[in-house]
């Protein structure tokens, strides 16, 4: 008995509250948001007691959408790395006198730290500017190699050539 009896006080307390705030605040906007107030709290004291009645537990909380946007998030932010370190390697082979060079990186741009797997070079349509020492694949690998030694994202990532326009590997 005492379970309906708290439940009927706390419906008549809200009422009371209602009926009080109505005489208090003055007419106009304030008053009618606040007897919309009082009038969803008043239906959820009324039916606050069902769960209990039909032994089922009611959740009021509002679904998480964080760890989806988090990883939304970082997955962004991994691209935009990635990018950034394709461009920044594409200019440092421009300014060394390295053109027509096609980079790819491998990297794992779900995971919350960049894993970077490796570098996929592509050398088939190489050109070299006029002051570039050595004028051969082989001058341009060991450049690409020390400018990708400089760079600490990609220092000790494995590095694969594409010399040959068939697609040989080197």
């Amino acid at each position: 008995m005492s379970g309906i009896s708290a439940w009927l006080l706390s419906i008549t307390g809200v009422i009371l509250l209602s009926v009080l705030s109505e005489f208090i605040l003055p007419e106009g906007q304030i008053n009618r948001y606040t007897k919309v107030i009082f009038a969803f709290v008043t239906i959820f004291v009324i039916i606050s007691p069902l769960p209990s009645l039909l032994d089922k537990e009611i959740d009021f909380s509002f679904p998480s959408y964080d760890s989806a946007l988090q990883e939304d998030y970082l997955h962004e932010i991994n691209l935009s790395k990635l990018s950034a370190l394709q461009t920044d390697l594409q200019s440092e082979l421009e300014n060394a006198g390295i053109y027509n060079v096609s980079i790819s990186i491998s990297a794992n741009a779900y995971s919350e730290n960049l894993q970077i797997y490796g570098i996929y070079v592509e050398l088939c349509d190489v050109s070299f500017s006029a002051d570039f020492e050595n004028k051969n694949v082989s001058e341009a690998k060991r450049a690409i190699e020390e400018i990708i030694s400089y760079m600490p994202a990609l220092s000790d990532v494995p590095i694969t050539y594409d010399v040959d326009k068939r697609g040989a590997f080197e």
